[in-house]
């Protein structure tokens, strides 16, 4: 009876924790990127403090070397950007006006498509009404809004840079809510997991960068009409595993059919396309990250409920957020393996001092005299293997 009321409860608060973390999510997930994006700048600030430098000025450095190289990059890009989105919205009227009128002396099932959608005069209206917000937050986001989204940036800026300045300090404190035998393992475990968390973000933003870079160039030498949204959205689906290559092709494709209308030019830049990705994946790839460490299906599961809770912010967040929770997860794994192991070598370094005291005892009562310090080594050695032994059990 002791048992089953023991499960009810491990199960009761497990449901508990469970609710509290959903009902806090939004938080949580704030406080994650934040982790994130110290666990990626940290190489720079310790450079920095190689150098010198104190901590605090390392960091702050750091993040005003971020702010100036964002901030430089949308003053740059900002305006080509704009009026590429304004270029293809004016496509998209004119595409649909024209898909409208076409499909309304077509087919019995494009007839029947044209009189469940609005006319193209009243699409205006539509879309600044409640359907159009809602196609919008579909996208964007459930409820997220520009003044939402600049503040969790902010808030994730913040944390992160208050994270990066103390850290000793955040660790001692919620490493002091764990049992003294457990906080050694906690920390190894958290130290471990976030450099492989910043390694694994550094490998894909610079593949990210590489390939906007690289596919922006080529679709400009094409003469494509959106090289630089095309790129963009290219590189955000790259970060998506096995079904990433997939997606940059088809926004390849159909940015070469929105140009021109030419099949060729749709071709040309799918080709551009794979070759990039493939430099990226065969070349580029093996000299930062190993991605098949991580389970593809993890991260696409992950990545749905993202999309689903945050719209395309959660796309973007979903890949890197999956790994690391692998990561982490993976580092506990094995340390929790680790007292099996630990016991295991003790049990045979007591068999070899057992052999030792043996053969040191033989000699003895063969007449002969060991050296004295051999047997005080001896029970030195015996003293920390029952040291050792207390702490394992």
């Amino acid at each position: 009876m002791k048992r089953l009321a023991y499960y009810v409860l491990i199960i009761a608060v497990t449901v508990a924790m469970l609710i509290l973390l959903w009902q806090f999510r939004s938080v949580l997930l704030l406080l994650l990127l934040s982790l994130m994006l110290a666990a990626v700048l940290r190489p720079s600030a310790e450079f920095l403090k190689s150098r010198g430098l104190p901590v605090s000025l390392s960091w702050l450095l750091v993040y005003l070397g971020l702010f100036a190289v964002v901030g430089l990059s949308i003053y740059l890009l900002g305006g080509h950007l704009l009026d590429e989105l304004q270029k293809l919205s004016n496509y998209l009227v004119i595409l649909y006006d024209f898909t409208y009128r076409s499909w309304s002396g077509g087919s019995g099932i494009q007839q029947a498509i044209v009189q469940r959608i609005p006319p193209p005069d009243q699409l205006p209206e539509v879309m600044a009404g409640p359907s159009g917000l809602s196609i919008l937050r579909l996208i964007f986001g459930v409820g997220q809004n520009v003044v939402t989204v600049g503040a969790s940036l902010l808030i994730v800026i913040v944390l992160s840079l208050y994270w990066s300045t103390d850290r000793e300090h955040f660790e001692r404190l919620w490493l002091s809510l764990l049992p003294p035998g457990k906080r050694v393992p906690a920390r190894s475990i958290w130290q471990t997991a976030e450099a492989s968390i910043g390694n694994y973000l550094r490998s894909e933003l610079v593949q990210a960068l590489l390939a906007v870079v690289l596919l922006a160039v080529g679709f400009r030498l094409l003469g494509l009409d959106y090289p630089l949204l095309a790129a963009l959205l290219a590189g955000l689906f790259w970060l998506v595993p096995m079904a990433g290559f997939v997606f940059a092709a088809v926004v390849a494709f159909l940015a070469g059919m929105a140009t021109n209308g030419h099949v060729q030019t749709a071709l040309f830049a799918l080709v551009l396309t794979a070759g990039v990705l493939a430099f990226l994946e065969f070349v580029v790839e093996p000299r930062f990250f190993q991605r098949n460490r991580f389970s593809g299906l993890l991260i696409v599961i992950l990545l749905l409920m993202m999309v689903e809770a945050y719209g395309l912010i959660g796309f973007v967040i979903a890949p890197p957020l999956a790994v690391a929770l692998q990561i982490f997860a993976g580092h506990t794994m094995r340390i929790l393996q680790r007292p099996q192991d630990d016991t295991l070598a003790l049990a045979a370094l007591e068999k070899r001092l057992d052999v030792a005291y043996a053969t040191y005892n033989g000699q003895q009562e063969l007449g002969g005299e060991p050296a004295p310090e051999l047997g005080s080594l001896l029970q030195r050695l015996e003293s920390l293997v029952e040291q050792t032994r207390d702490l394992t059990e």
